[in-house]
């Protein structure tokens, strides 16, 4: 791929603007553009000298020398001279005919262009107006129906978006950079910024606010639109633009097409991220807060520079008088909180979530934390709760009253299966549940014991002894026959 030719070429009408003498050929310039805004096209040397000799810088300026700076200047094509012949007779008028000179349609143009960059520090149209997003927004919801009509509409429509976008991505900028130059820093280190503060603040916030809301939506928008519908888009725009008549104007299908779906790539990437990199408007949204934070942290420096030269006398007077004025002690050290503060404050940090991110909201408006603190010394210990001893006697008594109530009635119920001191299992009646239960204990605790010795809860002792017998017993009980080897517990007598 190479660079077109045209791209490589001098610009030979640009020459006058870096010369020795560009001072004297702007000057001429200048005059000719003045009288082609007038529709005074063609002009003699005389009509210019004329012209030039009313500024005090041509006082010395004379005929021969605009006579070769006019040479100069049609040499590198910025005038067009045509010499007149009309009330030509003789070969010495001939000679000396005099020639009128036009600027030529690169010069014209070159002169608008710097006279656009002489006033653009006049003008001024650098602002973060909210309704530049919401005319963008709005044009692109009308893509839907804007598709299919007309390619004069699609045309216009085209045109129409590119240059919202382009008045908003401009306007940003020249916001931005007049808020960074030096001069506006200087500006906000004066007193009189003071007034403008709080309506600069309201202003960039609103920005920001309605920002944030049609950016959703345009990327939403965005999203729904392809590639391919931007391609028939564009072609349309294209078509519509050969119908328009052009004098010496050759259209250039491919690079139009690639300029303009260039342009579309731009819009897209103000709004998404492209390769890693963050889109403009996150971009836009960080710098404006930034301003923000800058403004309020002058404002704070300027009220506390005003605060501390400002004299004081009569502020310390009337404080002294309202101290006198104090019924008692309690009555001034209300007055003494209010008018000095809490003495020895301490600062407490914390990592806690606020619910709202406003630098405005006060403290009295954010919910309350609890924050438990401990002393930072070696010899703290956390205390420990004593809690008093609490006298349970009278539950225990009762308590001990039911067991041996229990007890009492558990060994009335056994005593009914002991004969002749022993409890033969093979010859006990239709046994409950709880009956059961007992008798089985009194049974693994013998037989857990080395010599098969036990002692009931009563403090009778007794021995298991197991008969051999290769069948088993079965026991008739409340809730169905229970089968087991054949045993007896032996009581010893008692004395």
């Amino acid at each position: 791929m190479k660079l077109d030719i045209s791209v490589k070429a001098q610009i030979d009408e640009a020459k006058y603007l870096a010369t020795e003498n560009t001072w004297r050929y702007r000057a001429i310039i200048r005059c000719m553009y003045k009288c082609y805004e007038k529709m005074k096209y063609w002009l003699y040397k005389e009509e210019i000298y004329e012209i030039l000799k009313k500024y005090e810088e041509f006082a010395d300026y004379s005929e021969d020398y605009l006579k070769n700076d006019l040479d100069s200047l049609v040499s590198w094509k910025n005038l067009i001279a045509v010499a007149d012949t009309t009330k030509v007779r003789t070969v010495d008028e001939f000679k000396n005919r005099a020639f009128r000179y036009q600027l030529s349609p690169y010069t014209i143009e070159i002169e608008r262009m710097l006279m656009k960059l002489e006033n653009m520090t006049v003008e001024n149209n650098a602002s973060l107006e909210c309704t530049l997003v919401e005319r963008f927004r709005e044009l692109l919801e009308r893509y839907d129906s804007i598709a299919l009509k007309e390619d004069k509409e699609v045309y216009e429509w085209w045109k129409l978006l590119n240059k919202s976008f382009k008045e908003l991505n401009q306007n940003y900028q020249d916001y931005i950079s007049r808020f960074y130059s030096p001069k506006t820093e200087e500006l906000m280190k004066t007193t009189e910024f003071l007034m403008f503060k709080e309506s600069f603040i309201i202003y960039l916030r609103d920005f920001i606010r309605g920002l944030q809301l049609n950016s959703v939506l345009i990327k939403k928008l965005l999203k729904d639109i392809s590639d391919d519908a931007i391609k028939k888009i564009i072609d349309k725009v294209l078509a519509h633009e050969k119908t328009i008549p052009n004098i010496n104007t050759n259209i250039k299908e491919d690079e139009f097409i690639e300029i303009h779906q260039g342009r579309f790539r731009s819009i897209k990437d103000w709004f998404f991220t492209h390769k890693g990199k963050e889109p403009l408007i996150e971009q836009l949204i960080d710098n404006t807060n930034h301003i923000i934070r800058k403004i309020t942290r002058f404002a704070s420096q300027l009220a506390d520079k005003r605060n501390n030269s400002a004299n004081r006398k009569e502020e310390y007077r009337k404080i002294a008088k309202l101290f006198s004025e104090c019924k008692d002690m309690e009555e001034a050290n209300k007055l003494s909180s209010l008018v000095f503060g809490v003495f020895n404050t301490k600062h407490i940090k914390g990592d806690e979530t606020r619910v709202t991110e406003s630098i405005n909201s006060s403290i009295y408006d954010e919910v309350p934390t609890k924050v438990i603190t401990k002393p930072r010394v070696r010899t703290y210990r956390e205390k420990i709760i004593k809690n008093p001893i609490i006298d349970k006697r009278a539950k225990k008594e009762e308590r001990l009253k039911k067991i041996l109530k229990k007890r009492k009635m558990e060994k009335e119920l056994m005593e009914r299966f002991i004969l002749n001191d022993q409890i033969d299992f093979a010859k006990l009646p239709k046994l409950t549940q709880k009956d059961r239960v007992v008798l089985l204990r009194w049974l693994s605790k013998g037989k857990g014991s080395k010599k098969g010795l036990g002692k009931t809860e009563f403090g009778r002792e007794y021995s298991v002894t197991k008969y051999d017998c290769q069948e088993c017993i079965k026991i008739k009980c409340e809730d169905g026959i229970f089968t087991m080897p054949h045993y007896v517990i032996k009581f010893k007598k008692e004395e």
